[in-house]
C-alpha cells in the first residue's frame, strides 16, 4: 500500500519525510560568487498551494537533467527547513531541500493546473501590503531608467527603474 500524499499547506516541522504530488511551476539555477551552482524551484499541489525547493550543489548532477518545468511528479523524502531564502517567491514559511534519499517519479496528472501567475496589484505594493523579501508577479512596463551602475564590487550591473501600472 502506498503512503498518504501530503498537502503543501500542511508542511511543517512535525515529521522528517513528506510525500508530495506536485507540478513544477518554475526552475532556475543560481551560481554564487564562488562559482558554486544550485537549483531552486517552485512546486504546486492540486489545491494551488506552493512551496520553494532547493537542490544543493552536491545533488545537482542527479537532478539537473531530470527536472523539467511544468512536469507533474511524486516527490518523496525531502527535508523541511525554515524558508530563509533572501528572496522568497511564495508565502510558505518552509522550504524543501532535496537530499541523497529524495526520490522523484514523473507522472501525468491533469488535476494540477499548469503554470500560473499570482499577480499583485500595484496599489497593494504602493500601500506597503507586500512583504519586502518576496518577489511578486506584476503587470507593468518600464517607464524610466533612473540609474545604471556597472562597476560594482561583485561585477553585477545594478539598474534602477520606474514601473508604470498598465491596469
Amino acid at each position: 500500500m502506498s503512503r498518504k500524499v501530503d498537502s503543501v499547506k500542511d508542511i511543517n516541522d512535525s515529521k522528517e519525510t513528506w510525500r508530495l504530488v506536485v507540478r513544477i511551476m518554475d526552475v532556475w539555477s543560481i551560481v554564487n560568487n564562488k562559482g558554486i551552482e544550485h537549483l531552486e524551484m517552485i512546486v504546486m499541489d492540486s489545491l494551488g498551494d506552493r512551496i520553494q525547493v532547493l537542490i544543493r550543489h552536491d545533488h545537482l548532477l542527479k537532478w539537473k537533467e531530470v527536472i523539467k518545468e511544468n512536469m507533474t511528479c511524486i516527490i518523496n523524502n525531502d527535508s523541511v527547513y525554515n524558508n530563509d531564502f533572501q528572496w522568497k517567491v511564495c508565502d510558505h514559511s518552509k522550504k524543501f531541500v532535496f537530499l541523497g534519499g529524495t526520490t522523484m517519479k514523473a507522472i501525468e496528472l491533469q488535476n494540477i493546473p499548469p503554470k500560473g501567475y499570482f499577480f499583485k496589484d500595484f496599489g497593494e505594493i504602493l500601500q506597503g501590503k507586500c512583504k519586502t523579501d518576496r518577489l511578486e508577479d506584476i503587470i507593468g512596463a518600464v517607464s524610466e531608467i533612473n540609474h545604471i551602475q556597472s562597476n560594482t564590487p561583485v561585477k553585477k550591473v545594478v539598474v534602477s527603474v520606474v514601473l508604470k501600472d498598465l491596469k
